[in-house]
C-alpha cells in the first residue's frame, strides 16, 4: 500500500510528491519576472490556501522557464503533484484535468481582484497544461474634465486655442435655463396667476413624482441584488437557513460538494466492506480486485472504475446550486474519488452518501455521536450506531425495512477547524433523499438551528437523526428522531 509521506520540500515552494523525482534548484530563475509572479499567485489568497494549486501552478512555470515543456503532462502532473503512482490511468483519474479547470479560474479572479495592477499576465491556454505570459494591455483616454457652470465662451475664443479647459468646462445658456426650471416648485409660480392655472399644474407634478419613485426603484433593484432584498424581508424561519449556509459558503474560502461514488456500491460484492479511506484514496482496493478470480470480476471492475453517482445526490447537488448563499467561483463539485485531504483542510465541504460511498465520513465519525457501521456477516447488526442513547433512544437505528429509513445531517468542523463539513448521508438512496428534505426544507430544520445557534453567530457541531417511511425506495415525510448538540 502507497502511503503519502513527507514529501521533498524545495526551495521553488512547490512538492515532488514521488520520492524519486529530480528535485529542481529554483535559485536559477529566482529574478525570474514569471518565476516572480508565480509565487505572488501562489501565496495570494484568490488561491484559497490550497497547496495543491499552489503545487500546480509552481511546477508548470518552474518547466516553462526550464524550457522543459516536455514534463507538463497530464500524467506527469499525476504523478509529481497529485501523489499517484507511476503508470495510474488518467483516463480513469481526472484528478489533473479538475484542478486544471479550477486553476484557471483562479487566475481570472486573481487578475481582476488582487493583481489588477500586475502588468505581466499568465494564463494556461485549453487543451494543455503549459503556462502563457503576456504583458496586459494598457488602455489609454483623454483627459475628461467635470462639468461645472461657468461663464460662457464663443466658439471663437475656444477654437483660438487660448482657453480650451474654459472650453470644455462651458455649459450654455439654454441648457442653465432648463435645469433653473426643473428647480422650480410650486411655490415658486407667479402669485398673479389664476387658482385654475395652478390646478392645472398639479398633475405635472404628481407625474413628476411617479417618475422619481419609479427610477429609485430601479436603483434598488440593481444596487441591491435579489437575494439581498429577499433575506431582508425574509421570514425567521427561512432565515435560520440562510444563516447556515452563509456559514458553508464563501468568497474567502472553497466550498467542495462531493457527491457519492456509486461506483463502490456495484464492486461492494467483490471488496472489503467497509472499505478504509486509505484504500480508497490510494485506490489500491481495485488493485487487489485484479488479482481477484471470482466469476465477473474484470466486468464488475470496469462498472468500479467509472464513475456513477446517485439520482438523490445529483438532485441535492442541483437545489444547493440554486441556493442564493451560494459563491460560484468558490463552488466545486468534486468527485469522491477525486478530492484530497488538504481540500478538507482548507475549505468547506459537504459529503453526501452512506460512508459506504463516500469514505470521506469515515473522517469526522470519531468526533460525532450517531455513526455509520456496516457488517457484511449476519452476527452483527448494521446501521447508524447512538453511541452515547439518551432517554426513549435505540443504541442502533438498523438496517433499512421497506416500509422505513434513516439519514443523517452533520455539522462539524473541517480538518483543521477553520471551516465546516456537512454530511447529509442515509442507510440506503432513500435515507439520503430523507436528510436533504429535511435539510433543505426550513420549516423542519428552523427549531434544530436555533438550539444550535452558538453565541459568537454561528452554529455549534450538530447531528441530527431523520427518519422517513421508505416507499418504493423513495423517501416520505421526513421526521426528526433525536439530535446532539456540541462537541461530542
Amino acid at each position: 500500500m502507497q502511503t503519502l509521506g513527507p514529501s521533498q520540500k524545495i526551495s521553488t515552494g512547490f512538492v515532488l510528491r514521488s520520492p524519486d523525482a529530480d528535485v529542481t534548484n529554483a535559485h536559477s530563475h529566482a529574478e525570474d519576472p514569471r518565476w516572480q509572479l508565480a509565487q505572488r499567485i501562489a501565496a495570494s489568497g484568490t488561491l484559497g490556501r490550497s497547496r495543491l494549486l499552489a503545487d500546480f501552478l509552481l511546477y508548470i512555470v518552474d518547466r516553462h522557464i526550464r524550457d522543459r515543456a516536455d514534463e507538463i503532462t497530464e500524467q506527469q502532473l499525476g504523478v509529481l503533484v497529485f501523489g499517484r503512482a507511476e503508470g495510474y490511468d488518467a483516463s480513469e483519474d481526472n484528478i489533473v484535468r479538475s484542478y486544471a479547470r479550477n486553476l484557471r479560474k483562479r487566475l481570472d479572479e486573481y487578475f481582476a481582484t488582487e493583481g489588477k495592477e500586475e502588468n505581466l499576465l499568465l494564463e494556461i491556454p485549453r487543451g494543455g497544461y503549459a503556462p502563457s505570459f503576456s504583458m496586459r494591455r494598457i488602455e489609454t483616454s483623454l483627459p475628461s474634465y467635470e462639468l461645472t457652470n461657468s461663464e460662457p465662451t464663443t466658439l471663437g475664443e475656444a477654437d483660438s486655442g487660448e482657453n480650451p479647459v474654459r472650453a470644455a468646462k462651458t455649459v450654455s445658456v439654454e441648457e442653465d435655463a432648463f435645469s433653473s426650471s426643473l428647480m422650480e416648485t410650486p411655490d415658486s409660480v407667479p402669485k398673479h396667476e389664476s387658482w385654475k392655472e395652478n390646478l392645472k399644474r398639479r398633475p405635472y407634478w404628481a407625474g413628476l413624482v411617479l417618475c422619481v419613485g419609479f427610477v429609485l426603484g430601479l436603483g434598488c433593484a440593481f444596487l441591491f441584488p435579489r437575494p439581498v432584498v429577499r433575506h431582508a424581508v425574509a421570514s425567521p424561519t427561512i432565515a435560520e437557513s440562510h444563516k447556515l449556509w452563509t456559514q458553508l459558503f464563501s468568497s474567502s474560502h472553497d466550498t467542495f460538494i462531493v457527491p457519492s461514488d456509486d461506483g463502490l456500491i456495484i464492486m461492494q460484492s467483490l471488496i472489503e466492506r467497509p472499505l478504509p479511506l486509505a484504500n480508497y484514496i490510494n485506490g489500491s482496493y481495485r488493485t487487489n480486485l485484479k488479482r481477484n478470480d471470482a466469476p465477473g470480476a474484470p466486468e464488475i471492475l470496469k462498472l468500479g472504475k467509472r464513475r456513477y453517482t446517485s439520482v438523490v445526490d445529483l438532485e441535492l447537488v442541483a437545489q444547493l446550486s440554486q441556493l442564493d448563499d451560494v459563491v460560484p467561483e468558490r463552488t466545486i463539485v468534486r468527485y469522491a474519488r477525486d478530492l484530497r485531504m488538504g481540500d478538507l483542510r482548507t475549505g468547506s465541504a459537504i459529503l453526501i452518501g452512506s460512508s459506504e460511498a463516500n469514505p470521506w465520513i469515515e473522517l469526522f465519525q470519531p468526533r460525532m455521536n450517531f455513526r455509520f457501521s456496516f457488517n457484511p456477516g449476519n452476527d452483527k447488526p448494521s446501521g447508524i450506531i447512538n453511541s452515547r442513547p439518551q432517554a426513549g433512544e435505540n443504541t442502533i437505528y438498523g438496517t433499512p425495512t421497506e416500509k422505513h429509513t434513516y439519514g443523517l445531517i452533520a455539522y462539524v468542523p473541517n480538518l483543521s477547524g477553520t471551516e465546516h463539513v456537512l454530511i447529509v448521508a442515509g442507510l440506503n438512496t432513500a435515507g439520503t433523499e430523507a436528510a436533504a428534505k429535511f435539510l433543505l426544507t426550513p420549516s423542519l430544520m428552523m427549531d434544530a438551528l436555533h438550539r444550535a445557534r452558538s453565541p459568537h453567530g454561528g452554529f455549534e457541531q450538530f447531528e441530527l437523526l431523520v427518519g422517513a417511511d421508505n416507499v418504493a425506495s423513495n423517501a416520505a415525510s421526513p421526521q426528526l428522531i433525536a439530535e446532539r448538540i456540541g462537541p461530542q
